[in-house]
């Protein structure tokens, strides 16, 4: 049994790590443990490396608390200016106790709309509570998120999440060639 400390208490990043693992390790039986861990970055994360510090330290801290997982998963969504552009991406960092190998990835990025924007900067508010307001519904984070929601439901959160924390698991998958010793 793989023994999975995730950084969140979100069902749809707990359903991502869920999903992907046993997807990426079919012949293996998982339990994932959720762990409510204090973020040391703003609530909304405004560029990819304060979003990458994010999912480190939530992995870290996991695995931590957690003495018997094999691995610990941090995911932190985050908001990062590329040009005069503002695009919203997850960031997935994903640490094996027994090694201390780490791995990272992370999901595609999509354009934020100026609405969407002004309310963040102007209004000082997270995507969450944004997308909360527009779409009149509670925790859209925990569901299909900004993700599902702007995409009309064609790519949710914890799909798309799945894609970045495959990337991070890239390490742990692929063979050892590939990779620094």
């Amino acid at each position: 049994m793989i023994i999975w400390a995730v950084g969140t208490t979100n069902r749809a990043k707990l359903d991502c790590v869920t999903d992907t693992t046993r997807k990426c390790f079919p012949d293996k039986d998982h339990k994932v443990i959720s762990v409510d861990v204090t973020s040391v970055v703003r609530p909304q994360p405004m560029s990819a490396d304060e979003s990458q510090e994010g999912a480190r330290h939530r992995a870290l801290e996991a695995i931590r608390l957690i003495p018997e997982a094999h691995y610990g998963v941090g995911l932190e969504g985050g908001l990062e200016k590329i040009g005069e552009k503002w695009f919203e991406c997850g960031w997935m960092y994903v640490v094996e106790r027994s090694s201390g190998r780490c791995g990272i990835g992370s999901t595609g990025r999509y354009e934020m709309s100026q609405k969407l924007m002004r309310m963040i900067l102007d209004e000082g508010k997270e995507l969450a509570e944004v997308m909360d307001e527009l779409t009149g519904e509670a925790d859209v984070r925990s569901g299909q998120g900004a993700m599902g929601i702007l995409t009309a439901g064609n790519l949710g959160r914890a799909e798309a999440y799945g894609h970045g924390l495959t990337f991070a698991l890239a390490p742990f998958l692929s063979d050892s060639k590939y990779w620094d010793d």
